[in-house]
């Protein structure tokens, strides 16, 4: 067989039965999955020791809108307050920093920030802040020391995995002279970020994840859009000069 045949061959079997793109191909392994923990003073991220499962618990409270107008005696339900926990267990590991940090928590009543993350592909993606309610230790005789936490969340689970930022919207009022600022934050980028806008006077730098927008005397009163850009992930954040 010729090599060019070879090389055709070759890219028909590639094209064929090696699909990158099926839902198996793209299924995620729990155990990439790993919980983090911040230490106290917010200069270290700890991957929790020891961790064999995780479980995310996301919920939100039925609200019951039946009334005598409802019809086909069916019960009407709206969707109220969200909720959300996580549960871990694992092997022990009581000298590690994350467990001093979970524990101290405990005991002092304190939150503490989280983060869970793929460890094989380096991304975030769920973050929030929660109390520890639960610490539990085990010890069997036959086995290694165990522990088991739940974490439940104090505000909102942010979603990483996608790019935004906060707040989406600024009021700046307009200098006289110079320039004036306001600040966001960018949660969830994927790589390297840029900011920039089309408006006159209106610039934008970036520097540690955080967003410094400015305004000259020279920008027109109104309505100015500031994009944030990182890989092929933008968000828009909305200027109002005034």
């Amino acid at each position: 067989m010729k090599r060019k045949n070879i090389k055709k061959l070759q890219t028909f079997a590639y094209d064929t039965y090696c699909d990158f793109n099926s839902t198996s191909a793209a299924a995620v392994a729990g155990k990439d999955i790993i919980l983090q923990v911040w230490n106290e003073d917010g200069t270290d991220l700890l991957a929790v020791a020891g961790q064999k499962s995780l479980t995310i618990n996301r919920s939100a409270d039925t609200i019951e809108v039946s009334s005598k107008d409802t019809t086909g005696g069916w019960k009407s339900n709206i969707a109220g307050m969200k909720e959300w926990s996580i549960e871990t267990d694992g092997l022990y590991v009581a000298s590690d920093e994350s467990h001093k940090t979970l524990s101290k928590a405990f005991l002092n009543s304190d939150p503490v920030c989280i983060k869970v993350i793929n460890a094989k592909l380096g991304v975030p993606l769920f973050g929030g802040l929660a109390y520890v309610t639960e610490y539990n230790l085990e010890a069997p005789y036959d086995d290694g020391m165990t522990y088991s936490i739940t974490l439940s969340g104090n505000g909102a689970l942010v979603d990483l995995s996608t790019m935004y930022a906060s707040p989406d919207l600024v009021r700046i009022e307009k200098p006289s002279s110079g320039t004036a600022t306001a600040e966001v934050t960018v949660y969830g980028a994927p790589s390297t970020i840029s900011a920039s806008s089309e408006a006159s006077g209106v610039t934008a730098s970036v520097s540690n994840g955080v967003v410094t927008i400015s305004v000259a005397s020279t920008a027109s009163k109104g309505l100015a859009t500031v994009t944030i850009t990182s890989g092929e992930e933008t968000a828009d954040v909305e200027v109002i000069i005034y």
